[in-house]
């Protein structure tokens, strides 16, 4: 009896060790894929959720920048640490085919003691789900008495009108779930003033907003440019009426109310009510790159935009008789490339990469980096008391809202994070 007891352990000592998984770190890994081709391996080295996807994910031993976030020089036309850049991701990263509850995975997540097989170079595959680590999501606080909270955001396509320019697959069970999300994360951000790119020009969609803004004692306005053309992209500032109001009319970097461009970039002069204290908004929407090009993509285009606005900017400074600007949205350019730079050389200050230097608001294809700006004139960066990116859409699967219509969260109302911006003015002496 003992002897068959201990036949059939060794016999079972022998059947694991036959299908024992070779523990291995991510360097060595990568330093000869065809040694473990076609095996299953524990990879030894925590990685990082770069990207999300239907059926896969990015990882990497540590978040990935795009190259234009982090490339000096770029924009004079050095492209030697561009390329280091996108050599070191391509090499960090690897892709792991799975059966992915892609809502439950955030980017930036970590995943521990991963068992995978090998199917090719940089190329993993699991039957499993992966159960991922997530970092604390984190809170806003609320701005305190004497500062101002203004956000600029990118709010992916609010329109009234479905079935027209950019809308077209949009359903009315969508739009109604975008609103839910998009009221709830204005509310939990406690600002005074909303600068909103991607929202339908005209008075429908901002109006709509504002319904369930204002639903459960809320006092926001809003003001837009008018604008001949209404089935287009635009953009809006929603305010509080009791903290502040716009003075003047707005002005357009562009003349032409049927181009869209026209409701893209503008700038509108706002007034603390308590104080009196004026400083001016600039919001701007920049031509977009098309997916999976790179830097010198629409770079023309872009290069028009910023010249349009450094018109804008002197012309703002004498129609609203301040010199306080604060410039938001979204630029659709990282930060080393030729139209960001180009602001930064004529004497506007990037705050977000002086405050927040390692962060991001907007992620593509398991990069990160820098696509909605936050720029201040001299007089206005020193009123600037902290500025930050919130990271409730970007680190999200792209379909998180469409996919669950029954998600309750504030979580993915769009594709980029807002950027928070708490002032505290003061007075103006030098106009």
């Amino acid at each position: 009896m003992f002897k068959h007891r201990l036949v059939v352990i060794i016999e079972l000592v022998f059947t694991l060790s036959a299908f024992a998984v070779e523990r291995v770190s991510l360097e060595q890994l990568q330093s000869d894929w065809s040694r473990y081709s076609n095996q299953t391996v524990v990879i030894t080295t925590p990685l990082v959720v770069c990207g999300s996807f239907y059926d896969s994910l990015i990882l990497a031993p540590e978040r990935l920048f795009c190259p234009e976030e982090r490339a000096l020089g770029l924009a004079d036309g050095d492209s030697t640490m561009y390329e280091q850049i996108e050599a070191h991701n391509r090499a960090a990263s690897v892709c792991l085919h799975c059966r992915n509850q892609y809502y439950r995975v955030r980017t930036g997540d970590i995943v521990r003691g991963l068992q995978a097989r090998v199917t090719g170079e940089r190329q993993l595959l699991t039957g499993k789900s992966i159960t991922t680590r997530h970092l604390p999501q984190d809170r806003l606080a609320r701005p305190k008495k004497n500062e101002l909270r203004i956000v600029g955001a990118n709010i992916e396509n609010y329109f009234a009108d479905l079935g027209g320019y950019a809308t077209k697959r949009t359903t009315p069970e969508q739009q109604a779930l975008k609103t839910r999300k998009l009221v709830s994360a204005m509310r939990a951000m406690h600002a005074h003033i909303f600068a909103l790119c991607e929202m339908q020009v005209g008075d429908k969609a901002p109006q709509m907003l504002l319904n369930e803004l204002n639903r459960h004692g809320g006092h926001y306005a809003f003001v837009s440019m008018p604008m001949a053309n209404m089935d287009r992209i635009g953009g809006c500032f929603v305010y509080d009426t009791l903290r502040v109001r716009p003075y003047l009319a707005p002005l357009s970097a562009y003349q032409d109310t049927t181009s869209h461009y026209h409701a893209r970039m503008f700038a509108v002069g706002f007034e603390e009510i308590q104080t009196g204290e004026r400083f001016i908004i600039s919001l701007n929407h920049f031509k977009s790159k098309r997916p999976g090009r790179n830097q010198y993509d629409t770079n023309a285009r872009r290069m028009q935009n910023t010249d349009s606005l450094m018109a804008l900017l002197p012309q703002a400074v004498a129609w609203f008789a301040d010199d306080d600007i604060l410039l938001l949205g979204d630029y659709n350019c990282y930060t080393q490339e030729q139209p960001i730079q180009t602001i930064v050389r004529a004497g506007l200050a990037d705050m977000l990469p002086l405050g927040s230097a390692k962060d991001y608001s907007y992620s593509f294809k398991g990069e990160a980096g820098y696509l909605d700006r936050c720029f201040a004139s001299p007089s206005m960066s020193s009123q600037i008391v902290r500025v930050r990116p919130w990271h409730i859409n970007a680190d999200w699967y792209y379909q998180h809202g469409a996919y669950r219509m029954k998600d309750k969260t504030l979580h993915r109302y769009a594709d980029h994070d807002p950027i928070v911006v708490d002032v505290q003015l003061q007075k103006n002496e030098q106009l």
